[in-house]
């Protein structure tokens, strides 16, 4: 039996903004906000697309936990440096409210608000500051749900400890660009950014990231 079962019910996707209210240029913000979705709509297939619901807040659906993470890793490169993001990814049905507005809700909107408030709570503590993704799947064995949620730790825990350049080219990397076209755009030699990634785990964090897409 599959842990992780491939005709599952689907995964909403809930982010939010971390310390939002410290932005006094609110309209800059909102572009920014509205840029990143967009790229991630873009690149990545879903169900519901990403929509900007309440304040600093966005949701959408997928189909499967991988591009319900994908998406959500899309959104953080585009937003950085400037902006941080937390993701909070539940498992269930979902039931449609009101499709001229776009309003949903269900299990898996419940099961994601549940995660992002973990994450809100993880972060406020010292040794999992680096938190910004939860993963809540009440269809999935709990051993599964436990793994897949340490991957997300780690891999939070690398990008979270990256410097902003070294971010930046994980980010650049995870959207397609090559090492020599970061290296011309950030103004670095093709070497620099190459030892970047071996040397602050660049390589392994976009490995583990382009593994956890291929979830169902």
């Amino acid at each position: 039996m599959d842990l992780l079962k491939h005709d599952a019910s689907p995964v909403a996707l809930i982010g939010d903004v971390v310390r939002s209210r410290t932005r006094t240029d609110r309209q800059a913000l909102h572009d920014e906000l509205s840029s990143a979705i967009d790229e991630a709509n873009r690149a990545v297939v879903s169900e519901d697309p990403l929509v900007i619901t309440v304040g600093d807040e966005f949701q959408g659906v997928y189909a499967s936990l991988g591009q319900a993470l994908h998406a959500s890793f899309v959104v953080r490169a585009v937003l950085h440096p400037r902006t941080d993001v937390r993701f909070g990814l539940g498992r269930g049905t979902v039931t449609t409210l009101d499709p001229v507005r776009g309003i949903h809700d269900g299990p898996a909107y419940w099961a994601a608000r549940d995660a992002i408030v973990m994450v809100e709570e993880r972060a406020r503590k010292a040794q999992t500051r680096t938190s910004r993704t939860a993963y809540v799947g009440p269809e999935d064995a709990p051993a599964t749900v436990a793994a897949v949620q340490s991957a997300l730790d780690c891999l939070d825990f690398m990008v979270g400890s990256m410097s902003s350049t070294s971010r930046e080219i994980f980010g650049g990397l995870m959207s397609g660009h090559t090492q020599h076209q970061l290296a011309e755009r950030l103004g670095l030699s093709a070497s620099a950014v190459s030892q970047r990634v071996r040397r602050d785990g660049i390589g392994v964090a976009l490995e583990a990231a382009q593994r956890l897409w291929g979830l169902p």
